[in-house]
């Protein structure tokens, strides 16, 4: 299938699983530092959701690539190549965390977690919303949304405890609002922007590209002006007297 075309809306040659395979292809061949995709895996069976998954695991882990993904009731071995998770529940977020811990994170919760169970299952089952909304699920999401806030309060006392800033000793009220220098904060800048040059060499080139073509453009138009600089406007500018007939 390698030189087939496409196809449109009225003569398809791809199938679903083929076309959404050749669109993530597209997005990937520009080399994306940021790839962003919505339900990769639909319409994919297990064995080509998880070969999915494992390149944008690869990618990730290999390339330094940041991949963030939406993903509907993933299979077993797919769910494993996510590092971090984000579950939400009518529009609310109920864990955000590690993959590997967001089964432990429901046992403390008191539910009834199988040891040998699809995680993607498992949430699909105990988190979705039925509409509209019965007692039992305005409790649900009272119950997910009061544990999700224990949980992040808990961890930013944690994180206060052990991240402390201490003040310059030479600190006063008084003082500029500025510690550094002029000069030491254009350095870091011109420092900054080298670095970012010599990590994006494109931009560079075509910020150089872009300087000489508004340079073409510009020259035609100033060309050869010193050539009327030498003229005296009193003898060319001709004065007229009162009218005589």
């Amino acid at each position: 299938m390698v030189d087939s075309q496409i196809g449109d809306i009225r003569r398809k040659i791809l199938s679903g699983g083929e076309r959404k395979r050749t669109s993530i292809g597209i997005e990937l061949v520009s080399d994306p530092s940021l790839i962003m995709l919505d339900e990769p895996t639909s319409g994919l069976d297990s064995f080509k959701a998880r070969s999915i998954c494992k390149l944008l695991h690869d990618l990730a882990r290999k390339k330094g690539k940041t991949v963030v993904s939406t993903i509907h009731q993933p299979s077993s071995e797919a769910f494993h190549y996510f590092d971090r998770l984000i579950l939400m529940a009518d529009g609310y977020t109920v864990f955000q965390g590690d993959a590997r811990e967001s089964m432990e994170y429901f046992r403390t919760l008191k539910y009834d977690v199988p040891r040998l169970c699809n995680p993607a299952d498992f949430f699909m089952t105990n988190l979705s919303i039925n509409y509209p909304k019965k007692q039992r699920d305005i409790d649900l999401l009272d119950k997910l949304q009061n544990a999700y806030r224990f949980s992040i309060e808990s961890r930013i006392k944690v994180d206060n405890t052990l991240i402390k800033l201490r003040l310059p000793r030479d600190y006063e009220a008084g003082d500029k609002p500025y510690r550094a220098s002029t000069c030491v904060q254009l350095e870091q800048l011109f420092y900054r922007s080298w670095i970012l040059s010599k990590r994006e060499p494109r931009i560079s080139r075509a910020k150089i590209l872009q300087t000489l073509v508004v340079a073409l453009f510009l020259i035609p138009v100033f060309w050869q002006l010193n050539d009327y600089s030498g003229l005296n406007p009193r003898k060319t500018v001709p004065k007229y007297g009162p009218a005589q007939y």
